[in-house]
């Protein structure tokens, strides 16, 4: 009986648009988490797969030892993908010319991903083939072309070898980020290792297995793989540290997750607050039901029932919206980035549809209890139940259910926390400043029968509901402007990493008597270049005069003293310098005295990272062991170093009285174009002890990976945007009902169309700008943890929120507001009232 009066009433209902407001929140809902976990999904797979293209497989395993044989036999055993590598040095004779070159041997299966670059001749447009050289091939560098002088199709001596020389080698996927012998690389087949005869016992060689294949099954592989692993052999990924986009990527994926994080919220106060009104708006039927004999347990099973239904429907839409939503926007980015995005797995489907439900189910319930009380009498008293106590229990549970949801998405509670508490901060404000300024309203001094006295009145007199409406705005532009300033930081850190001119060349081993000559070469040549630096090796050996431990031999069973002093071991680059480099902030001290050159006294200057690992601070005398001979330097300050952005940079710095103290060589970094190798190559030929680090293809590979998850970042960005406005959308939409009284009221008591429209505007105009004030202020305290804490990246206020976020929310609300309103106020007042009835 009752089911039959359940899809009755749920039939008329939906008809009427009763059901539309919590049918379109859990749909939101829904819709908001599918596409942006599948959108954040697809995305993070394209950028694992680009990436990867970084070291051409999913994972590498290194040593300078050979492997045994086992290792690939149980890594095809898991259903990997392997390939074989194996690096040496080896002299290249051509033309009565003979030059070292960096030879790397290949199996058929290299690279498991990305692409090897070639061209047919120097002149040629280079292409990408997916396989390395056949056997009795060579391919070279564009710079041994020159250096042999050799063209396509003539012979080369590689060790005891003679190999056809086939292809220009143009770039390489997982091509070392420096290398000292970039513009002399060879690639030849593995199956031509011995014929070159240059690997022997005892040869220095560097061997390396690639590994393809899902997540489950690498993972599988390395649980097998670890307890063999020899202290000298290690396992990668792009996101091991020891890749240079490591870093970024990291950076990349935790935005696209805050953006799933802050979806969630947004659908999460979408439902409580669509939930608590449509219950509301069921007062008078359910006393109507009662009083006409209907019992608590049938009133209960048919909006149970009903809450079911539109549960289902909107968990339908919600997924059926979302996909559609997610494959035009994959579509749109795939053509943008010139590539396809894999598909997303089941988790995004998964997880939308036990959000919508959670969230359907944890903020109706205690609005569907509070229904379940309304008395009878509400049919005589119009206002018995509008005053039920919101339990504090439900609010406890409904921050819970949304704490929870987002650590489920995230699974990192750090990142989960600093949200959330921000977001109550916002909300505990926002409800002090509403109760403070609604009920100062009236000590105001406005005029009567103005705009602005009359939207301050209606503020006084929905309070309560304004309050709310507040905190729900404030979320949505809160989590919007945290996005925009976030996405700006990142993107412009990344810019800063490699910048629009950074040198793609280092040269180094330049002897003093050189410089001139480079220095002039670069000027003729029109090729930018930075300062030439002298450079030498000193290793810390002291630290007010206290020794650091030496290195012990374990050959010999030698053992660590474990009293003496923690040191760093290894020999850095160290300078001497007149001026702070570029791109270098004093962080503690002062930079060198005008005087130094007069002094005994050398200073020193120290990046800010060694000063926790040497344990010292200004003041400190340093000795340094150069060579056999040991110098002493005062720390007068302490420096901190952007190593990302490519410049010429030093851990220590010493003043220029340093200068003659010790035998130097200079160091110096350029930018080059295409058109330049073949200058470079006789440069090289004329000052054959200098060595050059060429990283233009890298750079290249990791711009293009930026400028990709720039724009996946944009685009999740936009999903954010549309659904802060969509919670905007439905705040205002549970509240027309009661404008549509206040209209009526207004214009039966004479006022007119003008006043009450620019009352509505202003009213959500002082909203907006509460609003967009308290976000942006509460954003930006919050912004400061999240990046440094998450992203690395210099934590600062952002002042200029705190101006945008009234004049945005302003705008944004009042024109969501009015245009959400106009309608009703366009309408007659009889049509009005039926529509009230």
């Amino acid at each position: 009986m009752w089911v039959k009066l359940a899809f009755k009433l749920f039939s008329r209902e939906f008809r009427r648009g009763e059901l539309t407001i919590i049918f379109a929140a859990i749909a939101l809902a829904v819709l908001t988490v599918f596409s942006l976990s599948s959108i954040t999904e697809r995305i993070g797979l394209n950028i694992a797969q680009k990436s990867s293209d970084f070291i051409a497989a999913d994972r590498r395993l290194s040593s300078n030892h050979a492997f045994e044989p086992s290792l690939l036999t149980q890594a095809q055993g898991f259903g990997l993908k392997t390939a074989t590598m194996l690096y040496f040095d080896s002299m290249l004779f051509a033309n009565d010319e003979l030059v070292l070159g960096a030879v790397k041997a290949t199996t058929e299966d290299y690279p498991l991903r990305g692409k090897i670059a070639i061209k047919d001749s120097l002149s040629s447009q280079s292409y990408e083939v997916d396989s390395g050289p056949k056997a009795g091939e060579a391919w070279l560098s564009e710079g041994l072309f020159y250096t042999l002088n050799v063209n396509i199709g003539d012979n080369v001596e590689l060790g005891a070898g003679v190999f056809k020389v086939s292809k220009v080698l143009v770039k390489e996927p997982d091509a070392p980020f420096f290398s000292l012998s970039g513009n002399k690389r060879v690639l030849i087949s593995y199956a031509d290792i011995a014929k070159t005869q240059a690997v022997q016992q005892g040869s220095r060689v560097f061997h390396r297995l690639l590994f393809a294949g899902n997540e489950q099954q690498l993972n599988d592989y390395y649980t097998w793989l670890k307890p063999q692993l020899k202290s000298n052999q290690t396992w990668q990924g792009i996101k091991d540290k020891q890749s240079p986009l490591g870093n970024n990527l990291d950076r990349a994926e935790r935005f696209l997750l805050l953006a799933g994080l802050f979806g969630i919220m947004l659908a999460a106060v979408a439902m409580a607050v669509s939930a608590k009104r449509y219950c509301e708006r069921q007062y008078d039927p359910v006393a109507m039901m009662k009083t006409l004999g209907g019992s608590r347990q049938i009133i209960r099973n048919i909006f149970l029932l009903h809450l079911t239904l539109v549960t289902v429907f909107s968990i339908v839409a919600g997924l059926l919206i979302g996909f559609i939503l997610q494959t035009i926007g994959a579509d749109y980015l795939a053509t943008f980035m010139g590539t396809d995005l894999p598909q997303a797995g089941i988790r995004p489907w998964l997880l939308s549809s036990f959000i919508g439900l959670i969230c359907a189910m944890m903020f109706s319930l205690k609005p569907l209890l509070d229904l379940f009380d309304i008395p009878p009498l509400r049919v005589l008293r119009r206002h018995l139940g509008d005053t039920l106590a919101i339990s504090r229990l439900h609010l406890a549970l409904s921050f819970m259910t949304i704490f929870v949801l987002m650590w489920l998405f995230s699974g990192e509670l750090m990142t989960t926390l600093i949200l959330f508490v921000s977001t109550l901060v916002v909300i505990v404000i926002l409800f002090v400043v509403s109760r403070l300024l609604f009920a100062a309203g009236r000590r105001l001094g406005l005029r009567p029968g103005t705009s602005w006295s009359l939207a301050i009145a209606t503020l006084q007199k929905r309070a309560n509901a304004n309050a709310i409406q507040l905190i729900s705005f404030a979320l949505a532009i809160k989590l919007m402007l945290f996005l925009v300033v976030l996405k700006n930081d990142i993107i412009s850190d990344w810019q800063m990493q490699v910048p629009p001119g950074a040198p793609n060349m280092f040269i180094i081993n330049i002897a003093e008597q050189d410089v001139a000559p480079i220095e002039q070469f670069f000027n003729d040549n029109n090729i930018p270049h930075e300062a030439f630096y002298p450079v030498f090796n000193g290793r810390v050996d002291a630290v007010n005069g206290e020794a650091f431990a030496r290195r012990v031999s374990k050959q010999e069973g030698e053992k660590r003293d474990e009293n003496a002093r923690a040191g760093v071991n290894r020999e850095p680059n160290l300078t001497w310098l007149t001026t702070l480099p570029e791109g270098n902030k004093i962080t503690q001290g002062q930079w060198f005295s005008d005087g130094v050159m007069t002094s005994d006294i050398i200073e020193v200057s120290v990046f800010d990272g060694w000063q926790k690992a040497l344990d010292l601070k200004l003041g400190d005398t340093i000795t340094l062991l150069v060579n056999e001979q040991p110098i002493n330097a005062k720390v007068t300050s302490f420096r901190k170093v952007d190593w990302g952005s490519l410049k010429p940079n030093f851990v220590m710095i010493l003043s220029p009285n340093m200068a003659g103290k010790v035998p130097v060589t200079y160091f110096s970094a350029a930018q080059l174009q295409d058109k330049d190798t073949k200058d470079i190559s006789q440069l090289l030929q004329r000052y054959p002890t200098i060595s050059m680090i060429d990283i233009k293809s890298r750079i290249e590979q990791a711009q293009a990976i930026i400028a990709q998850v720039s724009l996946a970042i944009g685009f999740v960005l936009s999903i954010v945007l549309v659904s802060g406005a969509l919670v905007l959308i439905s705040q205002v939409q549970a509240s027309l009902a009661e404008r549509m009284q206040e209209v009526v009221i207004l214009r039966t008591l004479g006022a007119k169309g003008r006043l009450i429209k620019l009352a509505t505007l202003y009213e959500f105009i002082l909203l907006g700008a509460i609003a967009g004030l308290v976000a942006a202020i509460v954003s930006d305290v919050a912004l400061l943890v999240i990046q440094q804490q998450l992203f690395n990246i210099d934590g600062r206020l952002h002042f200029y929120i705190w101006l945008l976020g009234p004049l945005s929310g302003a705008v944004f609300v009042a024109s969501i507001g009015y245009f959400m309103v106009a309608r009703t106020m366009r309408q007659n007042t009889q049509h009005l009232l039926r529509k009230l009835a």
